[in-house]
């Protein structure tokens, strides 16, 4: 699986309907190549969301295969009454904490899951650039928690009740970390401007 950057960019899926529905109750009944479909209709989401947690593109990879092989071991216990998306995301974000975990590493950032094509401006780019590599440090050296919670809300676009309920946190609590994470990343990048 080869990871563009560019791909990534806006990496929301489409809303789940009566064919989802099929499709899922296909995979869920062992049919391979519905749960196939549902890889090739979220694997941007998760990788998005694996790279934006722990920082690096390799780590990304193996956090979304791994998602991929717990979800198709699990399918048999989603409860088909709720949303596809969260239940993955939710996941995404557990395998993520374990990899983590695993590793004890806070790696500096081996690229930026945002990248796009320049605006035609080498100054403004080398700028944007530096914006952006300064952004993703920052984000790296958030706590786990916070950096969670503002990339799933901030970046992923969810809303603050989805997040809590990925997190299996309050809705209060969700606001709490976005708005402490939001603050230090603005220190730390007043401090890197300085």
């Amino acid at each position: 699986m080869e990871l563009r950057a560019t791909a990534l960019w806006m990496s929301g899926s489409e809303p789940e309907g009566q064919e989802f529905a099929i499709l899922l109750e296909r995979a869920i009944a062992g049919d391979v190549s519905a749960f196939e479909q549902i890889i090739a209709r979220y694997e941007r989401r998760v990788i998005s969301v694996a790279w934006r947690l722990l920082g690096r593109p390799e780590d990304a990879e193996d956090a979304a295969q791994e998602v991929f092989l717990r979800a198709f071991r699990y399918l048999h216990r989603f409860d088909r009454r709720r949303r596809f998306e969260p239940w993955l995301i939710k996941m995404t974000v557990n395998v993520c904490h374990d990899l983590g975990r695993k590793r004890r590493q806070h790696p500096e950032s081996a690229g930026d899951p945002d990248a796009v094509c320049g605006s035609g401006s080498p100054h403004e780019d080398l700028h944007s650039e530096e914006q952006k590599r300064l952004l993703y440090k920052a984000l790296q050296e958030l706590p786990e928690k916070e950096r969670a919670a503002i990339v799933l809300r901030d970046i992923e676009g969810l809303s603050t009740a989805e997040v809590a309920g990925i997190l299996s946190s309050s809705e209060a609590t969700v606001r709490s970390q976005i708005s402490t994470a939001r603050l230090k990343i603005r220190k730390a990048l007043e401090r890197r401007r300085l």
